[in-house]
């Protein structure tokens, strides 16, 4: 039930909403580092969510300035933390 819940969240995920989110975290994206976390998001979402996330992470390393990578790290663990009950 849940899977789907967030497939649907994913599909109808919108570029502004990478900006936004990341706003309101204190992140400010360039336009490389938005694209990437929206492609990251649409293609690899089960494996952040119910699998493995080190590869991603290992991958968004490559693509992130280094503060941007610590702050979506952190962001990552505190909800997988948070929603983890439900996950």
């Amino acid at each position: 039930m849940i899977e789907k819940l967030i497939r649907k969240y994913v599909e109808n995920l919108k570029m502004e909403d990478i900006y936004h989110f990341a706003e309101q975290n204190g992140i400010f994206l360039t336009n490389e580092e938005a694209h990437y976390l929206y492609h990251t998001i649409q293609t690899n979402w089960e494996n952040v969510v119910f699998g493995s996330k080190e590869e991603v992470l290992k991958d968004a390393r490559l693509h992130l300035r280094e503060n941007t990578y610590k702050k979506a790290e952190e962001l990552l663990y505190f909800y997988l933390e948070k929603y983890k009950r439900y996950l």
